[in-house]
């Protein structure tokens, strides 16, 4: 008889990729929606059921009957705090009460960010596990705090945090929301000189599979990226090469301006519905003096699994 696993976050970039990887696994996937879906999944092995991030109840109830979670489910984006900390850490502490009270639940994975552990200041010395978390960001904040609650599991559940840095891959809405600008010819460097770490999203979907399988995850955090780092011109000029396009004209935005489209986007959000492609908790992040780095070694040697280069990836993603 097959296992069923729930995946929160499962109709999006990453859960989709999870959900299919789950089923080649061999596993039944049940997926967390907050909407009633109006249309069945076509694999018998795929449902869909709704429920509640700020009921427990609800979540215990979607949650019967599954061996292991995946909470990938999260706000990227929101205008101002209370949003971040509603959808990040008030959503993770109902779904860490609906697992303390589900019998026979094995291991709770929480895909975190880079966010909740913060920026390196040195190039050399990126982040890593043991370093004390120091989040700038709302969204940086709220993911920490998310991260503690999955702390409280109960003694019998496994838990495994992993903090994936930027994510890309086919399909993803910031990436593409990026390519579009790429292909305009014009990219605004928001970064200055900082670098970046990156995973390609079939990779990050593979770690998360290995995770139960793999000895020594067990109430583990991992950093699961690429172990080069890239400055951001870079990124884009691969970018442009992916796409066959030429690098775009790339000039570089002082605070204020930042600042006042991160205003003029959440303005047009608010009035349109849509998700803002800036806000000011990401003009939080763009400011800072330092790099957006972190150290995949922990993962690499428990787990040997290699990972796809940024040249690579991106050729895959265009």
């Amino acid at each position: 008889m097959k296992k069923t696993v729930l995946v929160t976050g499962g109709n999006g970039f990453i859960g989709k990729r999870l959900t299919d990887a789950l089923l080649k696994e061999g596993y039944k996937v049940r997926i967390v929606s907050r909407h009633a879906s109006k249309h069945k999944p076509v694999n018998p092995d795929v449902s869909i059921v709704k429920a509640d991030y700020q009921d427990c109840a609800s979540l215990q109830k979607a949650m019967e009957g599954c061996c292991m979670v995946y909470h990938l489910a999260a706000a990227i984006f929101g205008y101002n705090h209370e949003d971040f900390a509603k959808a990040n850490t008030r959503a993770t502490q109902n779904m860490v009460c609906a697992a303390n009270l589900t019998p026979d639940l094995e291991h709770f994975v929480y895909v975190s960010s880079l966010a909740a552990s913060g920026f390196a200041a040195d190039a050399n010395h990126p982040r890593t596990e043991d370093m004390t978390p120091q989040p700038i960001s709302d969204y940086g904040i709220t993911k920490l705090a998310g991260e503690k609650a999955v702390h409280t599991l109960k003694p019998s559940v496994k838990w495994t945090i992993v903090r994936p840095p930027i994510v890309y891959g086919k399909n993803d809405s910031g990436v593409s929301k990026i390519a579009a600008w790429v292909k305009r010819g014009l990219m605004v460097n928001t970064s200055g000189k900082g670098l970046f770490s990156f995973v390609y999203v079939d990779d990050l979907v593979r770690a998360l599979v290995l995770i139960p399988k793999t000895e020594g995850t067990a109430g583990e955090t991992f950093f699961i990226c690429e172990e080069k780092t890239y400055p951001w011109p870079e990124f884009i000029e691969k970018m442009a090469k992916a796409m066959g396009v030429k690098k775009p004209f790339m000039p570089n935005a002082p605070l204020w301006v930042l600042k006042t489209a991160a205003w003029l986007y959440s303005l047009a959000a608010r009035i349109t519905g849509a998700q803002p492609a800036l806000n000011y908790d990401k003009v939080k992040e763009a400011s800072i003096n330092g790099h957006w780095i972190c150290s995949g070694e922990k993962w690499h040697k428990l787990s040997g699994q290699h990972f796809t280069s940024l040249d690579e990836g991106l050729k895959k993603s265009f």
